[in-house]
């Protein structure tokens, strides 16, 4: 999925684990990011992905995440990208323990696991009942039911089969004036596109100002992703004067008789908007640098109407943004990827790249570098997530950029949705 090498837990059960030292004083709850895919079309078995706390003895003391996917969620299909919050560390913890243990499934079964992340965010995840294991209890719903069938995690997710619409206001008074805010979201379905958006509420519980976040997800998107699911992770813009809860409001258009379930809500808060300009490029190439790459419109973009394309000879996209008061801080980037090669076809390797730049754009070293190999992805959408080293001394801004090697002639690669931004 990313570099050269990735973990394979089985066949049969499985575990692995690493343990991390966290700093003194550190209370802040932790993000969780990992991808995992099936090689083979057997079940895999079923995957518990858990953090638990650590006294300086390395003794668990208190359990921080236990999350669960269920079996024949992970398959062939698709990778997929998961996301997780993690509770606050109570006191005496010195430690986090990170395990990943696999069930058994059916013969050859076998689990991919790839590009773990574990980094600490502002706050536990603010939404009550995200995973609906709870049913819609805390949720207003209009067409959503709970459904109990192959959930992206736990044992419940919400279906709909016609066009309705989700929400739950979220009170912000635990959280500094202007704070920015972490969503997430996972979605599957037919042709039944998904409009999201996160709006600031008064104490009179009336919207103010522009939402914090509008995006859609295209029914022929989900289409592609073969009926598995498809993760989504923005930040929003600081919250207005005067806000005092912030509305999730989701809601679907359904185009044919089909479906679409949707599960594990996150909002947290973050510690900067997203710092890149047109990140969905549906302002064409408008804030970025381009060689041999094109803005085009797109049914089936990761989020909206556009996407960024790379040609088959290669080229590359880059942007650079300020970094306000960057130093000992680390950024969190995030984008789609996807490319057209099918069966021996290839798409080139693809490098995403944060660097840092000083006060006269030169640069002063690199923050964070992933690796996209050189192989077959069937068109469908992958997202990747990364945390970059802290800042050194002297940085004033950041350089992303995506090169592209030449691959198979008239395969081309698409990005979309590019998100730079601090979680702490």
């Amino acid at each position: 999925f990313e570099g050269t090498q990735e973990a394979l837990l089985g066949p049969n059960v499985a575990s692995i684990f690493q343990d991390l030292a966290l700093e003194p004083r550190c209370r802040d709850p932790l993000f969780l990011s990992f991808n995992v895919f099936a090689p083979s079309s057997s079940n895999g078995g079923s995957l518990v992905a858990e953090v638990s706390w650590l006294d300086s003895k390395r003794r668990a003391i208190a359990s921080g995440l236990r999350l669960f996917i269920p079996e024949n969620r992970i398959n062939t299909t698709s990778r997929i990208t998961y996301f997780a919050v993690t509770g606050r560390p109570p006191a005496g913890t010195a430690g986090a323990r990170l395990q990943f243990s696999k069930g058994s499934g059916t013969a050859t079964d076998l689990i991919k696991l790839d590009q773990v992340i574990l980094a600490p965010i502002r706050t536990t995840n603010l939404v009550q009942n995200p995973g609906f294991e709870l049913g819609l209890a805390r949720w207003t719903a209009t067409a959503f039911t709970p459904d109990f069938s192959v959930p992206y995690a736990g044992a419940a997710q919400l279906h709909a089969t016609n066009d309705g619409s989700l929400f739950q206001d979220i009170p912000l008074k635990n959280l500094p004036a202007k704070s920015p805010l972490l969503l997430s979201f996972a979605v599957s379905g037919g042709q039944t596109s998904l409009s999201v958006q996160l709006l600031w509420l008064n104490e009179a519980g009336d919207p103010i100002g522009t939402p914090g976040i509008s995006l859609i997800v295209p029914g022929e998107t989900l289409v592609a992703q073969g009926n598995n699911y498809l993760t989504y992770l923005a930040l929003t813009e600081p919250a207005p004067a005067g806000a005092a809860a912030a509305r999730i409001l989701l809601f679907d258009t359904i185009a044919k008789q089909t479906d679409i379930f949707v599960d594990q809500v996150i909002v947290a808060g973050a510690r900067s908007p997203n710092l890149v300009r047109n990140p969905s490029f549906e302002n064409g190439l408008s804030n970025w640098t381009a060689v041999n790459a094109a803005s085009v419109l797109s049914d089936s973009a990761y989020e909206g109407s556009a996407v960024a394309r790379v040609g088959a000879e290669g080229g590359l996209l880059f942007q650079e943004v300020p970094l306000p008061s960057p130093t000992g801080h680390c950024f969190l980037l995030n984008f789609g990827f996807r490319s057209s090669s099918i069966g021996v076809d290839l798409p080139g390797t693809t490098l995403a790249e944060v660097h840092w730049l000083d006060g006269a754009g030169r640069e002063i070293g690199l923050g964070l570098s992933l690796v996209v190999p050189n192989t077959s992805l069937r068109a469908q959408w992958l997202v990747y997530t990364g945390i970059t080293a802290p800042t050194p001394p002297g940085v004033a801004a950041a350089r992303i950029q995506f090169t592209r090697s030449t691959g198979s002639p008239e395969v081309v690669v698409e990005l979309d949705k590019v998100v730079l931004g601090r979680l702490i």
